[in-house]
């Protein structure tokens, strides 16, 4: 069951994945989401997306991990080249490296979740 808390959450983050261009119409988006989601409420699977995220969506989509990874991975990427790049500039600031193509699922997920975090104390 959806929390009050959790729907807040889930139409913050929705919002800004919209701000940045990601399609909606790409599954990925709905993972990010939900492991944006699952990280902003517990921060220590960050540091185990295969282990704890991938597996947990796979398990709930009935799919496979490596799935999920491609599929949020496939997002990002159409996200920083066909996407809003005021807004990603806006959120991601100088954490963008111009040698790299994109931030990795991690850094990407990390990123926003950290920025939904100083969103809520600016809003308090």
């Amino acid at each position: 069951m959806i929390t009050k808390y959790d729907k807040e959450t889930i139409i913050k983050i929705t919002n800004i994945l919209h701000e940045i261009g990601m399609p909606a119409h790409l599954k990925g988006f709905y993972y990010v989401r939900e492991a944006i989601l699952m990280v902003y409420t517990n921060e220590g699977l960050l540091d185990h997306m295969m282990d704890d995220v991938y597996t947990t969506l796979a398990e709930k989509y009935n799919t496979s991990l490596y799935s999920i990874e491609r599929l949020i991975r496939v997002a990002i990427e159409n996200t920083w080249l066909r996407g809003n790049i005021h807004a990603i500039i806006k959120i991601f600031r100088n954490t963008i490296d111009g040698r790299k193509s994109r931030p990795t699922n991690k850094e990407f997920i990390a990123l926003l979740v950290d920025y939904l975090r100083i969103q809520n104390i600016e809003l308090k």
